[in-house]
């Protein structure tokens, strides 16, 4: 095979591993930190600025050896399984067991991690350039860009529509770096580098040994799970089941789901809200009915028990382990929790969610207006709603006072009458009937036995606890809704408080980086920086987004990637390829690209409709036809003479890690996704401005 074949097939396999690598980081820090979405855009931002620095340092080399290159490739395909083996076990290495660490300390651990890879894939994109240049090989920056878009596309749709249903993340590594692996091999070959060649088969082999050992994938767990006696990457999350002595606890993405003998969570959950009512016929269950759960439930006699969970693969190793009761009256429906409720034609007289704090926009929606909105239609006159949040028994924050107002104050929109309970979790019920807060004796004209609440609720659900938690709720805390998620923002607050930091200093230095990095760039460039930053802004917008009607991004968030992906290829093809003035190219991208934003903005305000995913996955494809369009427009401005593939990729890279941290860390969470939105759109304003005026001149 010819030198130029081979350097492009590196091109292209370098987009395959980083695609597929970045989607398992991603997936990986999400289960390492009980992850939300804010962490998706911390892993992002972090691998686009390092990428884009790569490249920028690839920029003074002027000469490039071959060897080196060979190297760097084969160090590229080989690094990505020490990568997951030192975010797995230096976690708990660095952090106490079970902490939750802060924002800077999370940020500056992904960033340490991801690091090398990231340096090594944007240093290797120019250079692989410059090598084909050195060597009489004419390789223009738009045809770069191309190739390594064929690559990233290659990789997206594998992961996402192939390997993430079948494979584990050490076996997805193997296999998406066989290509890099073999054409490095090739290098040494054709080099006649022997001594190279034999010590990469060595490593090789030894890459292949550990990457395919199931015992010792799942070894790595063990410094977060302990004794792991079950794993399961399901495309939802991952599963793990872990032993300590006889009691066995399920994990889902990093998040405790169920422990043997949790009597207590078990009954409060259960009986709190149903004992409420005249009769519990038709009972909605959203997640939570492992365990004894369902046990508590069969005590009011129901007709009919929906036990609805995301994850088809939880319910089936819980079925296996005999952690869910079977019973005549149960139906396990494996679906999204909201989309269950909007679809059935069942009413209710219960609808108890067991999911853990709104920490996520997955989790929030269960938590806003339009959910509650939604369970009023599915309930039966005088049905009952009840969910749990975390709390302090003995001290209440500020912010946790806050959340709680928001919570109580959205569900009294719909529920005339919402009563707290201050169990381990703090309850809160809510109906248009009157309700009890006497538990006990409740249960007790019921003739229904209980373990803990009979015995011990009085000594715990006191008058005083009762009362300070109702004193506490301020009435004009504001509303949480799906796109201005308050309760997120609150969370958000409480990451930083509780570390005794603060996000300004990490803004304000990140918005005078970006300025002085503005100020050296150069017009055009600055097009492709602001394209970066609205293109990746634009895919955050469509996650959560996404996230908020849906509520299974850890499944799409490699479709929603690639669809983004895919658009840059037919886009940068016919940028190149389209025999119109670079100027009045550029003038009608910036125009469609202005146009899309303001649809989304449009539809954000106006509508808000739950449109098909294949709308989002359409307007992913179209933005990223646009902003692939841009690349080699810019490119041939500035002429090759200059090499500007370098420094445009930089620019790209680094506008879409601004991108990315602005939306989802910053605007989304504070302020919600339509702030987001005008942001982006006014970033794309300031575009046109220099096209225009530098159009002018160039006209």
């Amino acid at each position: 095979m010819s030198l130029r074949r081979l350097i492009i097939w590196s091109i292209i396999g370098t987009g395959i591993s980083s695609v597929t690598i970045q989607l398992l980081t991603i997936r990986e820090f999400l289960t390492q930190f009980h992850g939300n979405e804010i962490t998706i855009s911390l892993v992002l931002f972090s691998w686009l600025m390092l990428t884009g620095l790569g490249s920028l340092v690839a920029k003074p080399f002027r000469h490039s050896s071959l060897k080196i290159y060979t190297l760097l490739t084969l160090m590229i395909a080989l690094w990505p399984l020490p990568q997951m083996i030192l975010i797995r076990g230096c976690r708990e290495a660095l952090f106490i067991h079970g902490s939750s660490p802060g924002f800077y300390t999370i940020f500056l651990y992904i960033v340490i991690t991801v690091a090398p890879y990231c340096l090594l894939t944007g240093f290797i994109l120019p250079y692989a350039q410059k090598v084909l240049n050195d060597h009489h090989h004419h390789f223009e920056s738009g045809d770069l860009y191309i190739t390594d878009n064929i690559g990233d596309i290659l990789g997206g749709a594998l992961f996402s529509f192939l390997l993430v249903y079948w494979l584990k993340p050490f076996p997805i590594i193997a296999l998406t770096s066989a290509l890099l692996i073999g054409v490095g091999l090739l290098l040494l070959l054709r080099s006649r580098s022997y001594v190279l060649l034999l010590t990469a088969l060595v490593l090789a082999s030894f890459f292949y040994r550990y990457a395919l050992d199931r015992p010792f994938e799942r070894h790595s767990l063990s410094t977060q799970y302990g004794d792991v006696i079950r794993y399961i990457e399901s495309p939802y999350g991952r599963i793990v089941v872990s032993r300590e002595g006889p009691q066995r606890t399920f994990w889902e993405s990093g998040i405790p789901l169920y422990s043997d003998s949790n009597i207590v969570n078990s009954e409060e959950k259960i009986h709190y809200p149903l004992c409420q009512l005249d009769r519990a016929e038709n009972v909605l269950l959203i997640s939570g009915g492992l365990g004894e759960t369902l046990a508590e439930v069969s005590k009011y006699g129901p007709a009919h028990v929906d036990y609805v969970e995301l994850d088809p693969y939880l319910t089936d190793v819980a079925l296996e382990l005999d952690v869910i009761e079977k019973a005549p009256f149960l139906e396990i429906k494996n679906t999204d929790g909201r989309r269950h409720m909007k679809t059935t034609e069942r009413k209710y007289d219960a609808i108890i969610i067991d999911l853990p704090d709104p920490d996520t926009f997955q989790i929030n929606r269960f938590f806003t207006r339009e959910f509650f909105s939604l369970a009023k239609k599915v309930l039966k006159r005088g049905g009952v709603v009840s969910m749990g949040v975390r709390y302090s028994q003995n001290y209440l924050s500020e912010i946790r006072k806050k959340k709680l107002s928001t919570l109580y104050n959205t569900a009294r929109l719909y529920f005339r009458n919402v009563i707290l309970l201050p169990g381990q979790e703090a309850y809160f019920v809510c109906s248009d009937r009157e309700l009890w807060l006497d538990i006990p004796a409740r249960l007790k004209s019921k003739s229904i036995k209980t373990s803990y609440i009979e015995g011990f609720f009085y000594g715990n659900v006191t008058k005083e606890r009762i009362r300070e938690l109702k004193e506490g709720i301020d009435p004009g805390e504001a509303i949480n809704t799906d796109f201005e998620p308050r309760l997120i923002n609150m969370v958000f607050q409480e990451w930083f408080t509780k570390h005794g930091t603060s996000p300004r200093y990490f803004i304000v230095i990140l918005a005078v980086l970006t300025i002085i990095y503005i100020v050296f760039l150069g017009r055009h460039k600055y097009v492709l920086f602001s394209t970066g930053v609205t293109a990746m802004g634009a895919e955050m917008l469509v996650i959560f987004a996404f996230q908020v009607i849906y509520g299974y991004i850890y499944l799409q968030i490699g479709a929603i990637i690639t669809a983004f992906l895919l658009g840059l290829l037919p886009g940068a093809m016919v940028g190149k390829t389209w025999r119109r003035r670079d100027a009045f190219k550029l003038v009608v991208s910036e125009g469609l690209i202005l146009s899309l934003l303001l649809l989304f903005f449009v539809w954000l305000t106006c509508s808000r409709s739950d449109l098909h995913p294949f709308f989002f996955l359409g307007f992913c494809f179209l933005f990223s036809f646009f902003c692939g369009f841009q690349f080699p427009v810019v490119t041939s401005i500035i002429g090759e003479r200059n090499s500007p593939a370098a420094g445009c990729l930089a620019a790209d890279l680094c506008g879409g890690a601004v991108g990315t941290l602005a939306t989802g860390t910053i605007l989304i969470p504070l302020w919600g996704i339509r702030s987001a939105v005008i942001f982006l759109i006014l970033v794309k304003v300031s575009s046109i401005m220099v096209v225009l005026f530098s159009g002018k001149k160039a006209v």
